[in-house]
């Protein structure tokens, strides 16, 4: 296995990923291709994959421990090839992303910004992290002015943990909008994490652990555990059409529904950014969830929708689409169910 990681080809003749290797203690001097030669910074481990621009799998392999302070602006990828970010090897220990760089030093800011709008699959895994006071874990950023041309997608995020992400670790820091951010991204898989105490200490309604916006399509989110938010858990805006969000939990999380819409209607406001006009979304899938209650402790609402199906130029994608396919979605009182 070690000979794979450091370049050599596995058995079978097929091309080993190209590895890097992070530590705690490591060091931007070293070239990161081994454990004992681990980098410090994603930063760095961005700009080898740049000057490298291996023509395989990449995987970025962290030991345990926690790592503070870490941000990096992402951008390197490949529609043909996926890049994993998770531990050298899970049963060694936690890996965490720790937003405070020290005692009363936690400046907030985004994990991992992904910025990639070329039109096709970023490709990007994250597999069995740890992720506390930050503003925003991840967000991945297309274009949301050219829905076509634009997007990312193919992105995974599987078996994560995320806690006390918005302001309540610093409410000096500006609010949050997002645990995990989607602009016209597409076709991602977020499933198995657990998101708890995301919450905005001012403007708290603000903030959605998933927020797919602006032609956020067919994504699929299954099987989370949101517990504490002060927010609506999925919040969906603008033409984000064809997500299957089944099979999840929520504990005292929202102030209106699991899953709520949203668009900045031109007709309605003069304050929207988008030069284009923002639309309704369709065709979305909300079905199979178990909902307990909202940040209030009252029972959750299943959906909510803040405007209605039409505003000016803006269609349905076709003539039979609904703005939301429901079914199987059951409420439950957490207090006496078991569930965490």
């Amino acid at each position: 296995a070690c000979a794979a990681d450091s370049g050599d080809r596995a058995d079978g003749g097929t091309e080993a990923p190209f590895a890097l290797h992070l530590s705690p203690d490591g060091s931007d001097d070293n070239d990161g291709r081994a454990p004992d030669r681990p980098l410090a910074t994603l930063e760095r481990a961005h700009a080898i994959l740049e000057a490298e621009t291996p023509n395989r799998d990449v995987k970025i392999l962290f030991a345990p421990g926690t790592y503070r302070g870490l941000r990096v602006d992402w951008s390197h990828s490949s529609p043909d090839h996926r890049i994993t970010f998770r531990p050298a090897d899970p049963e060694a220990g936690p890996v965490t992303f720790d937003g405070c760089r020290g005692e009363g030093d936690c400046p907030g800011g985004t994990w991992l910004t992904l910025r990639h709008a070329r039109g096709e699959l970023s490709n990007l895994t994250f597999e069995h992290l740890r992720f506390e006071n930050y503003q925003t874990a991840l967000s991945f950023n297309g274009n949301r002015m050219r829905p076509d041309t634009g997007y990312n997608g193919g992105n995974i995020v599987r078996h994560c943990v995320f806690l006390r992400i918005g302001n309540v670790f610093n409410p000096e820091v500006r609010h949050s909008t997002a645990v995990i951010r989607l602009v016209n991204s597409r076709e991602n898989i977020i499933e198995d994490n657990h998101f708890e105490d995301i919450i905005n200490v001012q403007r708290g309604g603000l903030i959605h652990a998933l927020y797919l916006a602006h032609h956020a399509d067919r994504n699929e989110v299954h099987r989370n555990v949101f517990i504490n938010h002060s927010g609506d858990p999925v919040r969906v805006r603008d033409f984000s059409n064809g997500n299957v969000i089944t099979e999840n939990i929520f504990i005292r999380a929202g102030t209106t529904a699991g899953y709520s819409e949203w668009y900045c209607d031109q007709s309605a406001r003069d304050d929207c950014t988008k030069t284009t006009p923002e639309c309704p979304s369709w065709n979305n899938v909300f079905r199979d969830n178990r909902l307990g209650t909202d940040f209030g402790n009252n029972p959750l609402p299943e959906s909510f929708f803040a405007q209605g199906d039409s505003t000016p130029g803006c269609e349905p994608p076709s003539p039979d689409a609904r703005r939301l396919i429901a079914s199987g979605n059951v409420s439950f009182d957490p207090d006496s169910s078991g569930n965490p």
